[in-house]
C-alpha cells in the first residue's frame, strides 16, 4: 500500500483507532480522524493525537472528512451501513478495517480464529500451547492488542495469532491468514449487520483469500460452517465431537488427531462447547508440529477465563456460575447444556435483533425458573415464559436476589444473559463483576 498517495480517515477513536492513527502519522501519511462521541469523552486521546498533527472531528461524522479521504479505516464496531460510509463506497473510496491495513505491513504468517462463540478461549489456549512448544507468538486482534501495533515490527515472532470478529472481517480485501479457524456460526450482531447472510459472509470471509498451501480448520458439527467449507481452497482440517470421520474428533474425554491422543480428565474447561474449542486449538498445534507433552500440559493447566462459565461459589447448597460473556442465545444454550438441572437462569440484556427460540428445549428440560432483565426481558418472556416459572426484574441485584429466593439446595444458579450488556452496563466485564459482588453479598 502506497501511503504517500493515500489520504486516510480513521473512523472511531477507541484503542484500535488511536493506534492506527499513530501508525499512519508516524509513516508520514495524511491522516484525519472522526468519532461520533463528544470531545469531552475522548479528551486525552484527542489532545495527544491533535498535538501530533492529526486533525480530529468529534460529536459528528463530518461529510467533508469523508469527501477528503481516499481510504477510510473503520475501527471494530463501526457500522458499514452508516450513511457516510455508504456514500463513500458509492463515490469509489476504499473502506477497510484496521486488520486489512496492518496486513500490508507484516512479514510473518498469521493464524486467524473466528466464530460466534469461543474465540477468546480458543485463542488464549492455543497461545499457551504454542508458547510451551517454543514458538514465538504475538496474540492480539480482537483480544488485547490491535494488530496494527506490530506493523513493521513483527520480526521477533514466528506467528501472529489473531482473534477476529465479524466487524474486523467485514472490512478485509486481501487479508489472508496462513491458518484460518472457524468455530461456529449462530445469529449475532443483527443490530449491526443488515442480515444473517451478511454476518455469515463476514465470518467465512476469513477463508476467501487463502491459497492451496494454507490451512482451513473448521467445525464439521456446525451446519453453516460445514456448508461454507465447500468453498475453502486451503488444505482442510475438520473437527467434531463424536465423529471419527473428522480429522480431529472427541470420544468421551479423549481428543484424537492422527496418532496423537489428548485427555480432558484434568481440564477445567467444561461443556461440549469447550471440547470444540480444545479440538480447534489441538488442530492448529498439530499442523505446526507441536509435540504432545506441551499441548497436553496446556490443556491440563489452562483455567477458564473470567465471565465464561466461571464458577463463583457454592452457598446454601446452590452452585453459582457467572457466564456474563454470553452475549448470544447460542452461548446461553451451551451453558445450560453443560450443567445439571435444576437450573435457575438469570438472563436478558440489550436487544441485538435475535430471537430466543433455540433455547426452548433446553429451558423446558433443565431450567426450573427464569429471572429476566434488560431490554429483552419481555421478548424473552414471550418466547420462553411458558416453559418455566418466570419473573422479571428491574436490576441485576433484584434479579439475583429473586433467583436465590427461587433456589433450593442442589440447584444451580446460572447468570448467562444471552444478550450484550450495553443497555445497562458498559461491558460484559462490568456486568459479570457486579454479579459476583452481589452473589458474595447475598
Amino acid at each position: 500500500m502506497d501511503l504517500d498517495e493515500n489520504r486516510f480517515l480513521i473512523v472511531g477513536l477507541g484503542i484500535t483507532g488511536v493506534e492506527t492513527s499513530k501508525f499512519l502519522h508516524s509513516k508520514g501519511a495524511s491522516v484525519k480522524a472522526t468519532d461520533s462521541r463528544e470531545a469531552g469523552e475522548l479528551r486525552p486521546v484527542v489532545e495527544k493525537l491533535a498535538a501530533g498533527g492529526v486533525e480530529i472531528r468529534c460529536g459528528t461524522h463530518a461529510p467533508e472528512f469523508f469527501e477528503w479521504a481516499d481510504t477510510i479505516v473503520l475501527s471494530p464496531g463501526v457500522r458499514f451501513d452508516l450513511p457516510e460510509i455508504r456514500n463513500a463506497q458509492v463515490a469509489g473510496k476504499t473502506v477497510i478495517s484496521e486488520i486489512e491495513l496492518a496486513w500490508n505491513f507484516l512479514s510473518k504468517p498469521v493464524i486467524g480464529i473466528t466464530g460466534t462463540n469461543g474465540k477468546t478461549t480458543t485463542t488464549s489456549l492455543l497461545s499457551e500451547m504454542l508458547k510451551r512448544s517454543g514458538i514465538k507468538i504475538f496474540t492480539g486482534g480482537n483480544i488485547g492488542t490491535p494488530l496494527i501495533s506490530v506493523a513493521e515490527k513483527d520480526d521477533e515472532y514466528d506467528f501472529l495469532l489473531l482473534e477476529l470478529s465479524s466487524f474486523q472481517l467485514q472490512g478485509i480485501k486481501d487479508f489472508s491468514p496462513h491458518i484460518a479457524v472457524i468455530l461456529n456460526i449462530s445469529p449475532n450482531h443483527l443490530d449491526h449487520h443488515s442480515s444473517m447472510e451478511e454476518y455469515e459472509a463476514a465470518k467465512l470471509g476469513l477463508f476467501a483469500n487463502q491459497k492451496e498451501n494454507d490451512w482451513a480448520v473448521f467445525n464439521a458439527d456446525d451446519p453453516a460452517v460445514l456448508k461454507g467449507s465447500d468453498s475453502f481452497r486451503a488444505k482442510k482440517i475438520s473437527f467434531g465431537t463424536g465423529q471419527e470421520k473428522t480429522d480431529v474428533y472427541c470420544k468421551e474425554d479423549e481428543i484424537v488427531f492422527g496418532e496423537l491422543s489428548f485427555y480432558l480428565r484434568n481440564s477445567a474447561l467444561v461443556g461440549e462447547h469447550n471440547k470444540e474449542n480444545i479440538m480447534a486449538a489441538v488442530a492448529v498445534a498439530g499442523v505446526l508440529g507441536c509435540q504432545r507433552d506441551p499441548v497436553q500440559k496446556s490443556i491440563n493447566e489452562f483455567r477458564p477465563l473470567p465471565h465464561r462459565m466461571e464458577f463463583v461459589l457454592t452457598t446454601r447448597g446452590v452452585d453459582v456460575y457467572n457466564d456474563s460473556k454470553s452475549t448470544t442465545p447460542f452461548a446461553t444454550l451451551r451453558a445450560i447444556e453443560s450443567l445439571s438441572p435444576p437450573i435457575i437462569l438469570v438472563a436478558g440484556g440489550k436487544d441485538k435483533g435475535i430471537d430466543y427460540n433455540c433455547l426452548k428445549d433446553a429451558v423446558a428440560s433443565k431450567v426450573k425458573a427464569l429471572v429476566l432483565i434488560g431490554e429483552t426481558r419481555e421478548k424473552m418472556r414471550a418466547q420462553l415464559g411458558d416453559l418455566a416459572q418466570t419473573t422479571c426484574a428491574d436490576s441485576l441485584k433484584e434479579a439475583t436476589q429473586n433467583a436465590f429466593e427461587l433456589s433450593n439446595a442442589g440447584d444451580t444458579l446460572l447468570f448467562s444473559p444471552g444478550c450484550s450488556s450495553f443497555d445497562m452496563f458498559g461491558s460484559y466485564e462490568e456486568r459479570g463483576n457486579l454479579f459476583k459482588e452481589i452473589v458474595r453479598d447475598v
